[in-house]
Protein backbone atom coordinates (compact mmCIF):
# COMPACT_ATOMS: atom_id res chain seq x y z
CA UNK A 1 0.00 0.00 0.00
CA UNK A 2 2.78 1.90 1.33
CA UNK A 3 4.88 1.23 -2.81
CA UNK A 4 1.34 2.15 -4.71
CA UNK A 5 0.83 5.70 -2.42
CA UNK A 6 4.70 6.36 -3.45
CA UNK A 7 4.31 5.83 -7.16
CA UNK A 8 1.23 7.62 -7.36
CA UNK A 9 3.12 10.43 -5.36
CA UNK A 10 5.96 9.87 -7.84
CA UNK A 11 3.81 10.25 -10.68
CA UNK A 12 1.95 13.35 -9.30
CA UNK A 13 5.44 15.36 -8.96
CA UNK A 14 5.61 13.88 -12.50
CA UNK A 15 3.08 14.69 -14.43
CA UNK A 16 3.24 18.69 -12.32
CA UNK A 17 6.70 19.13 -13.33
CA UNK A 18 5.79 17.99 -16.74
CA UNK A 19 2.96 20.56 -17.16
CA UNK A 20 5.35 23.28 -15.81
CA UNK A 21 8.25 22.92 -18.37
CA UNK A 22 5.21 22.77 -20.84
CA UNK A 23 3.76 25.87 -19.63
CA UNK A 24 7.24 27.29 -19.92
CA UNK A 25 7.57 26.01 -23.17
CA UNK A 26 3.85 27.69 -24.53
CA UNK A 27 4.89 31.26 -22.91
CA UNK A 28 7.83 31.18 -24.46
CA UNK A 29 8.03 29.67 -28.08
CA UNK A 30 8.26 33.24 -29.35
CA UNK A 31 11.71 33.16 -28.36
CA UNK A 32 12.21 29.67 -30.54
CA UNK A 33 10.85 31.25 -33.94
CA UNK A 34 11.40 35.27 -33.54
CA UNK A 35 14.90 37.11 -32.75
CA UNK A 36 13.83 40.42 -33.09
CA UNK A 37 16.76 42.97 -33.00
CA UNK A 38 15.35 45.77 -30.52
CA UNK A 39 15.98 49.72 -31.43
CA UNK A 40 15.81 52.52 -29.56
CA UNK A 41 13.37 54.95 -30.78
CA UNK A 42 15.73 57.37 -31.05
CA UNK A 43 17.79 55.13 -33.12
CA UNK A 44 18.62 56.93 -36.87
CA UNK A 45 19.50 54.29 -40.08
CA UNK A 46 21.90 55.16 -42.26
CA UNK A 47 21.59 53.78 -46.16
CA UNK A 48 23.10 54.50 -49.34
CA UNK A 49 19.93 54.86 -50.71
CA UNK A 50 17.32 58.16 -49.98
CA UNK A 51 14.56 56.85 -47.78
CA UNK A 52 11.79 58.53 -45.61
CA UNK A 53 11.38 56.52 -42.23
CA UNK A 54 7.29 56.03 -41.86
CA UNK A 55 5.15 54.44 -39.08
CA UNK A 56 1.12 53.66 -38.55
CA UNK A 57 -0.32 53.74 -35.23
CA UNK A 58 -2.85 50.96 -34.37
CA UNK A 59 -5.58 50.46 -32.03
CA UNK A 60 -4.35 50.73 -28.86
CA UNK A 61 -1.94 53.28 -29.40
CA UNK A 62 1.10 51.63 -30.29
CA UNK A 63 3.17 52.23 -34.20
CA UNK A 64 4.19 50.25 -36.93
CA UNK A 65 7.56 51.11 -38.42
CA UNK A 66 8.62 50.48 -42.21
CA UNK A 67 10.92 52.19 -44.37
CA UNK A 68 10.23 53.10 -47.68
CA UNK A 69 13.02 53.55 -50.64
CA UNK A 70 12.28 55.45 -53.73
CA UNK A 71 13.20 54.51 -56.80
CA UNK A 72 15.93 56.11 -58.54
CA UNK A 73 14.67 57.66 -61.66
CA UNK A 74 11.13 57.37 -62.55
CA UNK A 75 9.44 54.43 -60.33
CA UNK A 76 8.12 51.55 -62.43
CA UNK A 77 5.77 50.39 -59.29
CA UNK A 78 6.65 49.46 -55.31
CA UNK A 79 7.62 46.65 -53.66
CA UNK A 80 6.08 45.58 -50.08
CA UNK A 81 8.60 43.62 -48.37
CA UNK A 82 8.36 41.46 -45.53
CA UNK A 83 11.95 39.96 -44.22
CA UNK A 84 12.60 37.12 -41.81
CA UNK A 85 12.42 36.16 -38.57
CA UNK A 86 15.74 37.63 -37.30
CA UNK A 87 17.22 41.19 -36.95
CA UNK A 88 15.64 44.39 -38.13
CA UNK A 89 15.36 47.15 -40.53
CA UNK A 90 18.98 48.61 -39.83
CA UNK A 91 20.22 45.29 -41.46
CA UNK A 92 17.30 44.06 -43.82
CA UNK A 93 17.49 47.54 -45.38
CA UNK A 94 20.63 46.28 -47.26
CA UNK A 95 17.76 44.80 -50.10
CA UNK A 96 17.07 47.70 -51.40
CA UNK A 97 19.93 47.61 -53.07
CA UNK A 98 18.34 44.80 -55.19
CA UNK A 99 15.37 46.70 -56.43
CA UNK A 100 16.32 51.02 -56.14
CA UNK A 101 18.98 51.31 -58.89
CA UNK A 102 16.17 48.90 -60.88
CA UNK A 103 13.66 51.81 -61.20
CA UNK A 104 11.61 50.21 -58.20
CA UNK A 105 10.35 51.74 -55.23
CA UNK A 106 10.84 49.43 -51.62
CA UNK A 107 8.41 49.66 -48.85
CA UNK A 108 10.00 47.12 -45.84
CA UNK A 109 8.38 46.61 -42.81
CA UNK A 110 9.28 45.92 -39.17
CA UNK A 111 7.06 43.04 -37.89
CA UNK A 112 5.58 43.91 -34.12
CA UNK A 113 8.56 43.58 -31.64
CA UNK A 114 11.23 44.03 -33.64
CA UNK A 115 13.15 47.44 -33.99
CA UNK A 116 11.05 50.10 -33.13
CA UNK A 117 7.72 48.45 -33.05
CA UNK A 118 6.79 47.93 -29.73
CA UNK A 119 3.50 46.30 -30.47
CA UNK A 120 3.08 42.37 -29.17
CA UNK A 121 3.72 39.85 -31.80
CA UNK A 122 0.86 37.64 -32.70
CA UNK A 123 -0.56 35.95 -35.74
CA UNK A 124 -3.25 38.11 -36.41
CA UNK A 125 -1.56 41.31 -35.68
CA UNK A 126 1.59 40.28 -38.47
CA UNK A 127 -1.80 39.98 -41.19
CA UNK A 128 -3.34 42.89 -40.36
CA UNK A 129 -0.27 45.06 -40.46
CA UNK A 130 0.23 43.92 -43.67
CA UNK A 131 -3.05 44.79 -44.64
CA UNK A 132 -2.30 48.24 -43.11
CA UNK A 133 0.77 49.00 -44.88
CA UNK A 134 -0.82 47.74 -48.21
CA UNK A 135 -3.53 50.45 -48.06
CA UNK A 136 -1.03 52.94 -46.93
CA UNK A 137 0.59 52.11 -50.39
CA UNK A 138 -2.60 52.99 -52.14
CA UNK A 139 -3.94 55.91 -50.19
CA UNK A 140 -1.10 58.11 -49.59
CA UNK A 141 1.77 57.14 -52.06
CA UNK A 142 -1.54 56.34 -54.51
CA UNK A 143 0.01 53.37 -55.89
CA UNK A 144 -2.23 51.42 -57.85
CA UNK A 145 -2.50 47.22 -56.68
CA UNK A 146 -1.23 46.09 -60.31
CA UNK A 147 2.02 48.70 -59.27
CA UNK A 148 2.70 46.55 -56.28
CA UNK A 149 4.59 43.04 -55.81
CA UNK A 150 4.24 41.33 -52.37
CA UNK A 151 8.28 40.04 -51.34
CA UNK A 152 7.92 37.54 -48.60
CA UNK A 153 11.42 36.14 -47.86
CA UNK A 154 11.27 33.49 -45.06
CA UNK A 155 8.72 34.12 -41.76
CA UNK A 156 7.80 36.80 -44.44
CA UNK A 157 6.62 34.34 -46.91
CA UNK A 158 3.36 33.64 -44.89
CA UNK A 159 2.51 37.11 -44.52
CA UNK A 160 2.77 37.33 -48.00
CA UNK A 161 0.97 34.68 -48.78
CA UNK A 162 -1.95 35.42 -46.32
CA UNK A 163 -1.97 39.03 -47.73
CA UNK A 164 -1.87 37.77 -51.62
CA UNK A 165 -5.98 35.80 -50.56
CA UNK A 166 -7.32 38.89 -49.60
CA UNK A 167 -5.91 41.81 -52.36
CA UNK A 168 -4.97 41.71 -56.21
CA UNK A 169 -1.06 42.52 -56.51
CA UNK A 170 0.82 42.92 -59.38
CA UNK A 171 3.25 39.82 -58.74
CA UNK A 172 3.92 37.92 -55.65
CA UNK A 173 7.56 36.29 -54.68
CA UNK A 174 8.22 34.20 -52.39
CA UNK A 175 12.13 33.24 -51.18
CA UNK A 176 12.84 30.04 -49.01
CA UNK A 177 9.01 30.14 -48.01
CA UNK A 178 7.73 26.73 -45.97
CA UNK A 179 4.62 25.18 -45.82
CA UNK A 180 3.44 25.89 -42.58
CA UNK A 181 5.01 26.67 -39.14
CA UNK A 182 3.98 23.71 -37.83
CA UNK A 183 5.56 21.72 -40.79
CA UNK A 184 8.71 23.81 -39.93
CA UNK A 185 8.81 23.40 -35.99
CA UNK A 186 8.35 19.36 -36.85
CA UNK A 187 11.79 19.34 -38.64
CA UNK A 188 13.81 20.76 -35.18
CA UNK A 189 11.48 20.05 -32.16
CA UNK A 190 9.82 16.92 -33.75
CA UNK A 191 8.31 15.96 -30.16
CA UNK A 192 6.09 19.59 -30.26
CA UNK A 193 2.26 18.33 -31.44
CA UNK A 194 0.69 20.92 -34.08
CA UNK A 195 -1.88 22.33 -31.96
CA UNK A 196 0.63 23.58 -29.89
CA UNK A 197 1.83 26.18 -31.67
CA UNK A 198 0.80 29.91 -30.86
CA UNK A 199 1.46 30.43 -34.72
CA UNK A 200 0.46 28.70 -38.15
CA UNK A 201 1.44 30.64 -40.81
CA UNK A 202 -0.40 27.73 -43.36
CA UNK A 203 1.05 28.53 -46.52
CA UNK A 204 -0.40 25.41 -48.07
CA UNK A 205 -4.00 25.75 -47.02
CA UNK A 206 -3.93 29.48 -49.01
CA UNK A 207 -1.60 29.51 -51.75
CA UNK A 208 -4.01 27.67 -54.11
CA UNK A 209 -6.21 30.88 -53.42
CA UNK A 210 -3.85 33.33 -54.92
CA UNK A 211 -5.22 35.28 -57.91
CA UNK A 212 -1.84 37.21 -59.19
CA UNK A 213 0.95 35.48 -60.85
CA UNK A 214 4.00 34.28 -58.90
CA UNK A 215 7.38 33.24 -58.37
CA UNK A 216 9.00 30.65 -56.23
CA UNK A 217 12.79 31.26 -55.45
CA UNK A 218 14.53 28.41 -53.20
CA UNK A 219 18.14 26.96 -52.93
CA UNK A 220 18.55 23.43 -52.99
CA UNK A 221 20.84 23.06 -50.27
CA UNK A 222 18.92 25.38 -47.62
CA UNK A 223 19.78 24.34 -44.51
CA UNK A 224 16.85 25.88 -42.41
CA UNK A 225 13.63 25.84 -44.62
CA UNK A 226 13.79 22.12 -46.79
CA UNK A 227 14.05 22.66 -50.32
CA UNK A 228 11.02 20.16 -50.43
CA UNK A 229 8.65 22.57 -49.01
CA UNK A 230 9.52 25.00 -51.19
CA UNK A 231 8.54 22.56 -54.01
CA UNK A 232 5.50 21.27 -52.02
CA UNK A 233 4.20 24.77 -52.66
CA UNK A 234 4.47 24.79 -55.74
CA UNK A 235 2.96 21.95 -56.69
CA UNK A 236 0.07 22.93 -54.52
CA UNK A 237 -0.50 26.09 -56.07
CA UNK A 238 -0.03 24.85 -59.73
CA UNK A 239 -2.45 22.15 -59.05
CA UNK A 240 -5.00 24.68 -58.20
CA UNK A 241 -4.61 26.97 -61.23
CA UNK A 242 -2.41 29.45 -60.05
CA UNK A 243 0.25 30.80 -62.37
CA UNK A 244 3.43 30.47 -60.43
CA UNK A 245 7.36 29.57 -61.58
CA UNK A 246 9.92 27.65 -59.40
CA UNK A 247 13.36 29.39 -59.77
CA UNK A 248 16.01 26.94 -57.94
CA UNK A 249 19.27 28.24 -57.24
CA UNK A 250 21.85 25.33 -57.58
CA UNK A 251 24.00 25.34 -54.37
CA UNK A 252 21.51 28.17 -52.56
CA UNK A 253 21.47 27.59 -48.89
CA UNK A 254 18.83 29.78 -46.61
CA UNK A 255 20.54 33.34 -46.55
CA UNK A 256 22.76 33.52 -49.67
CA UNK A 257 20.63 33.50 -52.82
CA UNK A 258 20.98 37.18 -54.19
CA UNK A 259 24.80 36.41 -54.05
CA UNK A 260 23.98 33.82 -56.82
CA UNK A 261 23.80 35.16 -60.67
CA UNK A 262 20.71 32.79 -61.43
CA UNK A 263 18.90 34.88 -58.61
CA UNK A 264 19.75 38.39 -59.69
CA UNK A 265 19.01 37.80 -63.67
CA UNK A 266 15.33 35.53 -62.22
CA UNK A 267 15.38 38.71 -60.43
CA UNK A 268 15.53 41.45 -62.87
CA UNK A 269 13.30 39.17 -65.42
CA UNK A 270 10.36 38.93 -62.99
CA UNK A 271 10.70 42.81 -62.82
CA UNK A 272 11.12 43.68 -66.33
CA UNK A 273 8.09 41.26 -67.33
CA UNK A 274 6.13 43.13 -64.00
CA UNK A 275 6.58 46.29 -66.09
CA UNK A 276 5.81 45.25 -69.22
CA UNK A 277 2.68 43.51 -68.61
CA UNK A 278 1.34 46.72 -66.75
CA UNK A 279 2.21 49.01 -69.41
CA UNK A 280 0.41 47.00 -71.90
CA UNK A 281 -2.35 46.36 -69.80
CA UNK A 282 -2.54 50.19 -69.46
CA UNK A 283 -2.35 50.91 -72.73
CA UNK A 284 -5.03 48.53 -73.91
CA UNK A 285 -7.84 50.78 -71.76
Amino acid sequence: MKIQKLMLYLLSVIFIVFLGLFGLLYSNQDKLIFFPEILPEDFHFSFPYTFQEVSLELENGEKVYALFFPAQGPSKGTVLYFHGNAGSLRSWGGVAEDFVPRGWDLLMTDYRGYGKSRAKLTEKGMYQDAERWYEYLKTDKLKKENEIILYGRSIGTGVAVDLGTKTNPGYIILETPYTSLADLAKEYYPFVPKWFLAYSLKSENKIGKLHSPMTIIHGNEDEIVPFRQGKKLFKTALESGVKIEFLEIEGGNHNNLSFFPEYQKGLVNILGSVHLNRRKSNSQR
